[in-house]
């Protein structure tokens, strides 16, 4: 087995299956040390409501200490009229509300650009 010596960060779709999740963890940080995990979340505002909650509840389930992070600039983009690539604020507010939510489970950190 490979040892990791600094921190791996997991950028997480809706399509990420909570038990695989696990999976991956387990495997980049086998003895569990702080810090040693991120898992950025990056699937928009309609998908943090269904998809969110089973990804922390099986990681927090496995016991695995990871730090959770917030990109709300992702997976919220639509095309304006202009044609111009943009994010609703409505949606940007709704991704951090959710990532806050949860943070009676962990520390959160919110990234925006």
């Amino acid at each position: 087995m490979f040892n990791l010596l600094r921190t791996c960060v997991l950028q997480v779709s809706q399509k990420m299956d909570p038990n695989e999740l696990v999976k991956l963890v387990d495997i980049l940080n086998p003895n569990n040390k702080p810090g040693r995990i991120t898992v950025i979340i990056r699937m928009g505002a309609e998908n943090m409501r269904v998809k969110l909650s089973p990804l922390i509840k099986a990681v927090k389930q496995a016991g695995q200490i990871v730090t959770w992070v917030c990109d709300p600039m992702h997976g919220n983009t639509i095309k304006a009229p202009s044609g111009l690539k943009t994010r609703p604020f409505d949606s940007i507010l709704v991704s951090v509300f959710f990532i806050n939510f949860y943070s009676v489970y962990f520390s959160n950190i919110v990234f925006v650009e």
